[in-house]
């Protein structure tokens, strides 16, 4: 069973199949893989470019905000100079400047103490009763800190120049987040003698740069110097909170390390995790744009853009999964139809195969078919058809000529046995021979020794018998040998005749 299955995948059609398809899923691979990476890059490159544009703009429109404020400012700063001797025109001054901007929020106008006479402070606030509301509250009542111990006013007076406090900084006058431009009120050429304060509210300006969304989950976000937030979507997070103290800023060091370098005043994007999610952030230091008659300081604070990746990467997602599912579905397709062309092609290869087999077991007269294919396969074919009968025919020439060996073969055993017969015969012959010899030799030995011996005394009568005995021994003798050379001239004659049938029988 194991070697069934071996010889199964060891097949010539499994091992091309194979290797068309991993050379296309090599080729979808590469292609696609360096498609999908110069896509994400490209995604990226566009989301960057898209952020810096957003960014500049909601950088254009806070700080068309924050300009619009100051020329407000600017335009009663210098009507409200021509009346500091006149107390009661500061209320009508505060309230008119709220009245006239629809994003500020309130104008406090504080002078040092006793500036005015019999009056050791001073202070007019004028404010919204809510947020974006129309009715404006008058006060001259302060809260539990007195203005002149708050950094809006102590800062202002000390710099005495104007200025945008910090969220973080301020100790306002109602329940609503404000940054305060102040503007610091200048008798003659140089003594400040009080601020005029002007409250921008962080939820308007959240609300005024929100609504550019650059993605449906995407939102803006400003920081402070000091970390607190500015201009974010949740407006708990406005009301002086500060995005280092934050419980899910401090458990991600991602998420730390890209508000310290919105806070260092750099520019770039960075990626973090925040609440188990990932987020994309692009930040830039907000910078005041350079206007005629406007003060020139930074103020540091730092713009974001933050998107979830879902937002950048979420079509970039969707297009992966949709080709995958699409090359999926294009291999199984290829696949299919690969194997019904490489079947087909290499269907008469299978079955030459099989008919090697058979001819390797000895199948020789294995008949392979005629084909019309004119490709290499058809070639193949009628080579190996050709091949087969050539193999055929030697087979068949080679047989032949073994079974003429093999009857030859039989002939010269059967003469071998018949020589070994023969050999057998006349060993048994010259045997008999040499025997029959030994006692006439014997005898003349015998007699001749005699006569030699006794040739002094013996009579010519006992000389004749002695030569008449040796005579009779002698013709004896030369019987056995005429009957030994006439027994081999026959056997000569015979194996002449032998040699000369087989001659004739090879020729």
């Amino acid at each position: 069973m194991q070697n069934k299955i071996k010889k199964v995948f060891s097949a010539p059609s499994i091992k091309l199949k194979t290797l068309v398809m991993f050379e296309v899923v090599l080729l979808l691979t590469v292609s696609l893989g360096g498609l999908l990476y110069f896509t994400r890059m490209a995604l990226v490159e566009e989301a960057k470019k898209d952020a810096e544009q957003r960014l500049e703009g909601s950088v254009q429109h806070v700080d068309n905000v924050l300009m619009s404020i100051e020329q407000t400012a600017g335009n009663f700063y210098y009507d409200m100079l021509e009346h500091l001797d006149q107390p009661e025109q500061m209320a009508k001054y505060a309230r008119h400047l709220v009245a006239c901007n629809q994003n500020i929020e309130g104008c406090a106008i504080a002078f040092k103490p006793n500036y005015f006479p019999g009056r050791e402070h001073f202070l007019t606030y004028v404010h919204r009763k809510k947020y974006n509301s129309p009715e404006l509250i008058f006060s001259e009542q302060e809260v539990n800190i007195p203005y002149t111990q708050q950094n809006w006013y102590t800062e202002t007076m000390k710099t005495c120049r104007p200025a945008w406090i910090d969220p973080g900084q301020n100790h306002d006058y109602t329940m609503e987040p404000v940054i305060t431009f102040c503007l610091p009120i200048i008798e003659g050429d140089s003594e400040c003698i009080g601020v005029m304060a002007i409250g921008l509210s962080i939820n308007l300006l959240s609300q005024i740069v929100l609504e550019n969304k650059p993605s449906p989950n995407s939102y803006c976000m400003m920081l402070a110097h000091d970390g607190s937030y500015i201009i974010h979507p949740d407006r708990k997070k406005l009301a002086g909170r500060n995005i280092l103290k934050e419980p899910e800023v401090v458990s991600s060091p991602s998420a730390q390390a890209a508000a310290k370098a919105m806070l260092e005043g750099k520019k770039g994007d960075m990626s973090f995790e925040l609440d188990g999610q990932s987020w994309y952030q692009f930040y830039k230091p907000y910078v005041r744009t350079e206007r005629p008659r406007r003060s020139k300081y930074e103020l540091n604070w730092s713009i974001a853009t933050v998107y979830p990746k879902g937002d950048i990467f979420g079509d970039y997602e969707q297009l992966v999964s949709h080709i995958l599912t699409i090359v999926v579905i294009a291999l199984l397709v290829f696949y299919v139809l690969c194997r019904m062309v490489i079947r087909g092609q290499l269907k008469p290869l299978s079955y030459l195969t099989e008919s090697a087999e058979r001819i390797a077991a000895g199948h020789y007269d294995e008949t392979i078919p005629d084909t019309k294919r004119n490709d290499e396969m058809g070639v193949f074919q009628q080579h190996f058809q050709h091949m087969q009968k050539a193999l055929y025919a030697d087979i068949n020439k080679q047989q032949e000529q073994q079974a003429t060996l093999l009857e030859q073969r039989q002939k010269l055993q059967e003469t071998y046995q018949q020589i070994k017969e023969s050999d057998e015969v006349k060993s048994i012959f010259l045997h008999n021979v040499t025997d029959r010899m030994i006692a006439p030799s014997t005898m003349i030995l015998n007699t001749v020794s005699k006569l030699c011996n006794n040739y002094q005394t013996i009579t010519p009568e006992e000389a004749e018998l002695e030569i008449a005995s040796i005579r009779k021994e002698s013709d004896t003798i030369i019987e056995l040998l005429s009957h030994k050379f006439t027994l081999a001239d026959t056997e000569t004659a015979q194996a002449k005749e032998t040699k000369t049938g087989k001659e004739e029988r090879h020729e």
